[in-house]
């Protein structure tokens, strides 16, 4: 049943990209290239001169043509076959998912075999499947970026590093912006790797600009006067077309020439008044009204702005080249080149503000009934309906916290608010504050609510101020628990249940539970925590808030994961995970959050595969060293949930990157979660992540680099002091562990401390029931005692480590110790059956073999590394160990073995395993040699 499980959670992160909204077509349309279009020979004969670059970046400021001539070099490559995508960028783009999202959308369209061989898979996991699924099948791929000035988040930058590092030669990259594009390419320049075309490259020469003017309909121009444009407008391709519009309609040609001078602000600016100024006036109009918007169609404009002839205007306007961009390939959708429609919109708005903000309030209105919220809220706070804009706001609230980003979206819209009006809307003021929270905005959430609070105290009466303060209180009580101020948020929820209990929602009344039940677990008191959950649950049950219900059933899987039961929690979290993609959706917070520690469980049952797919569909945790951005809270991912997400995200992904042989990418996400954690400063967060940083480099052999991550942990516990160890020694058991593993590696005389602090820590996850950690001190204490020489003490603590293991399916946490602990694993069923100090409950065989597997040890290996550690007499073969070894001497495979002795292929390499220890041999042919001379066979 649990295999199924697996094999079903694995198989339904197919349906999560399938579940992301239909991208607008527009993204990936190209610009068209102009009727009249002039190409440049010497510019694209310089691209093709950099064919094997893996990026090429355009960078130049606006009108030098970047967009034209990425469009031209995609068509001259899918006339080659070469598959071709190509993505608009907006500011949107800033948010890591949806840029992900558009980015894997591209490259499915331009290359639909990777698409499909990929649909497991989602996230940078889905991407680097792609990039495998190009490199296997040798398919060229160009992906354009266009406009990439707008990004400005440092995690969209990181990604794009990351995506040129794990992306294979066939794909590249062309990207287009007005300034510098801050990716680390050092590296890739050394080798060629990088072309780099600026505005000088862009930049006509005087004969392409003699030409030029001729195919844009200038007319025929003299050396003088040609030269005379040239030198004004220095080859920059939009002014040239601005002065070929112009000259059209210029009564005095030589005069227009002569008169035409000064910078490129101002060569636009005249140039633009040229060309309108011979506009017809329905035509200069339209533009100019049109113009307010990023996008806009013959609907917005016949409905919005009661333009009936807006499809002709739009046709005329593109035949005479007035630089009309579409948007997608039905032509549906259009803008016109940034710099008309800044000039445009500057000059409506300075003529006739009242105007342009009625136009602003009538797009609105029709965005809203088109379903574009972010964009009838943006035109609405143009046009001065803040009032409306946050009407629109309110009604988005429920939507939006559903998804991971919808608290991202309710910030920036929240920010752009009046903030005046902002404070009259008590239910917009929590909700920013709950925003705030989720986005680990803390400073930022307190001061709203001490804010919010004061204004309920002091200032006159509103209506529902009994059910806002209550909200409000209950907020403070959320902001402890997000700020890993467990204690304060258990208090304040008690008192919250007496003074707002009898009359508070039962979802409110549910949260004070949780944060109870919070406050416990992390203080590990189990009992009380799942009798809160369990009280939160039926709360949550009353008001049919299915979310709630959802997290309590989870936390209450964690509690059993920390117990040493991992297949039952991965039971039900696996189903949770089901239900909550098919109810809610893939994207959502709750899947999101249940897929964090579903991975988790899948984890630690050596279900590598499966965690995985689980962990890519719920949070991406860039793998390269990322600098915090400006902001608080900015480090860490921001709408997700309190610290336990977060360390199980952030352990969950090192340790999967560990076990498939990348340590440095591994380290890189410890590090990245150590610092979003000190800039949140979630200490407890940044002291396990520390630990486990300690934990890999030993693992690397590199004491040097753990006793510096020990030097950092020792300075987050200086700044922490009492705040950190008086509060319930929630992390101590895990940092304590670190610090053990660190003197053993540097061969500490002092045995008898170390001795006597494992037995503390042991002591101490006995009485807390903490069986997952107690594995893991168990597996130290046995490799403590190995050290010394101690072989029965040794596998006495191994043995009590595989019984807790094999109880709840405990994997990991033994394989995780392996380099360590490997030879008494192997040896297991040997002590097992000569130990003076025999116990009752024996280890299952097909649980040991499961171990073994997961140590990543061959049979023979194993059996290798454990003969020195035990070398019993021949005799003390088993009746069974000699019947598997005669079959053995047949040839016979574990597979044929199992067969003839009616057990699992587990059983047959147990007892192979034990046989090869016994006789202190490698291998099958060893063995049965060894037991002809002791005539066994």
């Amino acid at each position: 049943m649990v295999h199924d499980l697996a094999v079903a959670y694995a198989a339904a992160s197919s349906v999560f990209s399938l579940a992301r909204p239909m991208q607008n077509e527009s993204k990936f349309h190209p610009p068209a290239l102009p009727a009249r279009f002039f190409p440049v020979p010497r510019l694209h004969e310089r691209i093709a001169a950099v064919a094997a670059a893996r990026i090429v970046c355009l960078t130049a400021p606006a009108g030098f043509g970047k967009s034209t001539t990425m469009a031209q070099q995609l068509a001259a490559l899918a006339a080659r076959a070469v598959g071709t995508c190509w993505i608009n960028l907006d500011e949107a783009d800033n948010d890591v998912e949806c840029f992900l999202d558009h980015m894997t959308a591209a490259l499915a369209a331009a290359h639909a075999p990777a698409a499909s061989a990929t649909a497991h898979a989602t996230g940078r996991a889905q991407l680097l499947a792609m990039c495998n699924r190009l490199a296997h099948q040798s398919c060229d791929v160009a992906l354009f970026f266009d406009d990439y000035h707008v990004i400005t988040n440092p995690a969209v930058h990181e990604l794009m590093d990351w995506v040129l590092a794990v992306s294979p030669v066939q794909l590249t990259l062309y990207i287009g912006s007005r300034s510098r594009i801050p990716l680390k390419l050092s590296r890739l320049r050394l080798c060629g790797g990088v072309a780099d075309l600026g505005a000088a490259d862009l930049s006509l020469t005087r004969d392409e600009a003699c030409a030029f003017m001729g195919v844009v309909g200038a007319g025929a121009l003299d050396a003088a006067h040609g030269g005379v444009l040239y030198e004004r407008t220095e080859g920059w391709a939009a002014g040239l077309q601005l002065a070929a519009i112009a000259l059209q309609n210029a009564s005095d040609r030589e005069r227009f020439i002569r008169d035409f001078s000064g910078s490129a602000h101002d060569i636009a600016s005249y140039l633009m008044n040229a060309v309108l100024a011979r506009l017809p006036p329905h035509v200069d109009q339209f533009m100019s009204r049109t113009a307010l918007f990023d996008r806009f169609s013959s609907s917005l404009c016949q409905d919005a702005l009661a333009l009936r002839d807006a499809p002709e205007l739009i046709d005329w306007i593109g035949a005479h080249n007035l630089f009309l961009i579409p948007l997608d390939r039905r032509g549906q959708w259009f803008r016109y080149h940034h710099l008309l429609s800044d000039h445009l919109r500057k000059r409506y708005l300075d003529t006739d503000a009242g105007a342009a903000r009625a136009d602003y309030r009538a797009a609105s209105h029709w965005c809203e009934r088109a379903g574009a919220n972010d964009e009838a809220i943006r035109y609405a706070l143009a046009g001065d309906d803040s009032t409306r804009a946050i009407d629109l706001i309110a009604g988005c609230v429920d939507e939006l916290i559903r998804g991971r980003a919808g608290f991202d979206t309710l910030l920036r819209w929240m920010s752009a608010v009046p903030y005046r009006l902002l404070t009259q809307r008590v239910q917009l003021r929590l909700t920013f504050i709950r925003s705030s929270i989720w986005n680990n905005r803390f400073e930022q959430a307190e001061n709203a609510l001490a804010e919010l609070e004061y204004d309920l105290g002091s200032g006159p009466p509103v209506p529902g101020a009994a059910a806002a303060l209550c909200s409000m209180e209950m907020l403070w009580c959320l902001l402890y628990a997000f700020q890993d101020k467990t204690a304060l948020a258990a208090s304040r929820s008690r008192a919250w249940l007496v003074r707002w209990g009898p009359s508070a929602p039962p979802s409110d009344i549910a949260r004070a539970h949780i944060a109870i039940g919070y406050s416990a677990f992390v203080a590990h008191d189990y009992a009380v925590a799942e009798q809160s959950y369990q009280s939160a649950e039926t709360f949550y049950a009353a008001a049919d808030f299915y979310s709630g219900v959802v997290w309590t059933e989870r936390f209450i899987s964690i509690i059993r994961l920390e117990q040493g039961q991992a297949r039952e929690a991965e039971r039900v979290l696996a189903a949770l995970y089901l239900t909550n993609r098919a109810r809610l959706g893939a994207d959502s917070m709750v899947a999101s959050h249940t897929g964090v520690h579903l991975a988790q469980a899948a984890y630690e049952l050596n279900k590598i595969d499966a965690a995985d797919a689980a962990l890519d569909s719920a949070l991406t945790i860039p793998t390269d060293p990322v600098l915090a951005a400006d902001g608080e809270g900015s480090a860490l991912p921001s709408g997700f949930g309190l610290l336990e997400d977060y360390m199980a995200a952030y352990l969950t992904r090192a340790r999967l990157l560990c076990v498939q042989g990348q340590a440095g990418a591994a380290d890189a996400v410890l590090s990245n979660g150590v610092a979003g954690a000190l800039q949140c400063k979630q200490l407890r967060l940044a002291r396990i992540l520390m630990a486990e940083r300690i934990r890999l480099a030993l693992l690397r052999e590199d004491v040097a680099l753990a006793a510096s991550h020990e030097s950092a942990l020792d300075a987050v516990d200086a700044v922490a002091g009492p705040a950190v160890h008086g509060r319930g020694e929630a992390e101590e058991v895990a940092v304590g562990i670190a610090r053990i593993r660190l003197r053993l590696a540097q061969g500490a005389t002092d045995a008898d401390a170390i001795a006597a602090r494992l037995q503390e820590l042991i002591a101490r996850a006995r009485v807390q029931g903490r069986m997952r950690m107690l594995v893991k001190l168990l597996c130290l204490q046995a490799r403590y005692h190995g050290g010394r020489a101690e072989p029965e003490e040794a596998g006495a603590a191994i043995h009590e480590a595989l019984l807790i293991g094999d109880e709840g399916g405990l994997c990991r946490s033994i394989a995780d110790e392996a380099p360590h602990v490997r030879a008494l694993i192997a040896s297991h069923g040997a002590w097992q059956s000569q130990s003076h100090r025999r116990d009752a409950r024996l280890v299952t065989p097909d649980y040991l073999a499961q171990v073994l597997a997961a140590c990543g040890t061959a049979a023979d290996a194993a059996a290798d590394e454990a003969a020195p550690a035990a070398a019993p007499e021949a005799h003390a073969l088993s009746p069974r160990e000699v019947q598997v070894l005669r079959l053995a001497e047949r040839g016979l495979a574990n597979r044929e073995l199992a067969a003839q002795l009616f057990v699992s292929e587990g059983t047959v390499k147990w007892h192979l395993h034990n046989i090869f220890a016994k006789l202190a041999v490698r291998n099958r042919s060893s063995a049965v040699a060894r037991a002809r001379s002791l005539n066994l066979l």
